[in-house]
């Protein structure tokens, strides 16, 4: 099975450091001028289908790429954005200033992270990875683009590339970035902690 991942197109949120969580905001110019991009670099790949998170950016963007290449795309709940619970919102300034503690364990060891509402890595990554696992038992000769976030690229590569979920922060992941993904062949991965 051959995945690749890719990020929506910008939003206000990136630029303004706010972390959008599962909120419904578009795609602002700049993020649709990138899925426009994104369209024609996908072209040569020969996707088979697309599958998006099913918040706006990403079938926004999923649905610009989709058209360009005569696709059809499906939502699924389990690529969406990590629940971010009190963070939901908020930018890293406002964060830093009301949780200075969790903010600087955030940034020095993310997987050890635990707030009310909110997905710790290691619990995205078995919702993803179970995911998947399921998509390609069904479809394991199909080549699959998942239009997602960061969060979820991140983790995703993490267990492709056989590290630990603490170097979550050290992945860089831009708007319409596409990441080619192969995953070990097993009923369950074990996650990399």
């Amino acid at each position: 099975m051959n995945w690749y991942f890719m990020r929506h197109g910008q939003i206000n949120s990136n630029l303004n450091h706010v972390y959008s969580g599962r909120s419904d905001e578009a795609l602002n110019q700049s993020g649709l001028e990138q899925a426009h991009k994104a369209a024609a670099q996908v072209a040569p790949i020969k996707i088979d289908h697309i599958i998006s998170s099913p918040l706006v950016r990403t079938t926004q963007t999923a649905n610009i790429i989709a058209i360009a290449n005569n696709l059809h795309y499906q939502m699924d709940d389990a690529f969406i954005e990590m629940a971010f619970g009190p963070w939901e919102g908020k930018s890293e300034y406002w964060i830093q200033q009301h949780y200075p503690i969790e903010w600087a364990l955030w940034n020095r060891a993310p997987h050890q992270l635990q707030l009310p509402r909110r997905e710790t890595l290691l619990e995205l990554q078995n919702r993803v990875l179970r995911r998947m696992h399921k998509i390609a038992a069904t479809e394991p000769e199909k080549t699959i683009l998942v239009v997602s976030h960061v969060s979820i690229i991140r983790v995703v590569l993490l267990q492709a590339q056989n590290r630990p979920l603490s170097d979550y922060k050290m992945i860089d992941v831009d708007n319409c970035e596409l990441f080619p993904v192969t995953l070990q062949s097993q009923p369950y991965w074990e996650p990399c902690l």
